[in-house]
């Protein structure tokens, strides 16, 4: 158990509010979408059907896993053999994850997608069903990690997504290149500090007024806590709207006075309905 993680939750429970504590309407129309939605899609059901499939899978990958070093860190990056299995238990979306990203890029509706940290897929093809039509690049450092997300995605029949195998490092800029305007970024793939922050700062480059800038596990460690920190208090952030399970920052500068919110389902604390 993550020790640092249920702290942190119970610490965002007690300030976090709902729908009804929302004075923007901007983001209360984002809360609404995003986790007060209930409804069910087709795209879940596919998505988690490949899940459980993963999960019982035992073929092993040798994995190079840049989240502990490797390009641009001054360190080697870490290998080891895992199961199939055991990666989606560790490093992919959960199911709450995937519908939220799901549910998010419904909201925005965004013409483009860079994801970071493509993993084996999961989160990925939950981002590429709420958009087909849009184009998504993702980028994952482990080979044998891309391809096996390039054959998952291929049987749930997601035509619009482009996984791109190598460290960021090499890979970001060019993503970045072809996708501008960059309408939506997941940054999922290097759970430190200064790699995160370093990669929020390239993207911001080919960024405009409204993309959406989408972060995970910014609760997990006090390394990513001090990034989440620094990224709401960066001088083109004007708003701040976390859910917990994920972050996201926006840079319109329509949102004159810098806001931070911190929101969770209204069912979750069923006093605060005023």
């Amino acid at each position: 158990m993550n020790i640092y993680l249920f702290r942190q939750f119970f610490q965002f429970y007690g300030s976090a509010v709902t729908k009804y504590q929302l004075h923007s309407p901007f983001v209360f129309d984002l809360a609404t979408a995003v986790v007060e939605d209930t409804r069910w899609y087709y795209a879940f059901r596919d998505v988690e059907l490949l899940r459980e499939a993963a999960l019982a899978s035992d073929t092993v990958l040798e994995v190079t896993d840049y989240g502990t070093g490797g390009s641009g860190s001054g360190e080697a990056p870490g290998r080891y053999s895992a199961s199939v299995r055991q990666i989606v238990r560790k490093s992919s979306s959960t199911p709450d994850q995937g519908q939220g990203l799901f549910r998010l890029v419904n909201w925005a509706r965004p013409h483009t997608i860079l994801e970071l940290g493509t993993s084996l897929g999961i989160g990925t093809s939950y981002l590429a069903s709420a958009a087909r039509t849009a184009r998504l690049v993702s980028l994952e450092g482990c080979a044998a990690c891309a391809e096996t997300a390039k054959k998952h995605v291929e049987m749930l029949g997601l035509h619009n997504i482009e996984v791109r195998q190598g460290p960021f490092e090499a890979t970001l800029d060019p993503a970045l290149a072809q996708l501008q305007p960059l309408d939506f970024v997941f940054i999922d793939g290097n759970h430190r500090c200064e790699p995160t922050l370093r990669y929020f700062e390239q993207c911001l480059a080919a960024a405009h007024e409204k993309t959406v800038f989408v972060f995970d596990d910014m609760h997990g460690s006090p390394a990513m806590t001090q990034a989440w920190e620094q990224i709401r208090e960066h001088s083109r952030v004007t708003l701040t709207v976390d859910f917990f399970d994920l972050s996201v920052a926006f840079i319109n500068p329509d949102f004159r006075e810098k806001f931070h919110w911190k929101v969770i389902r209204s069912t979750w604390k069923p006093w605060m309905f005023w």
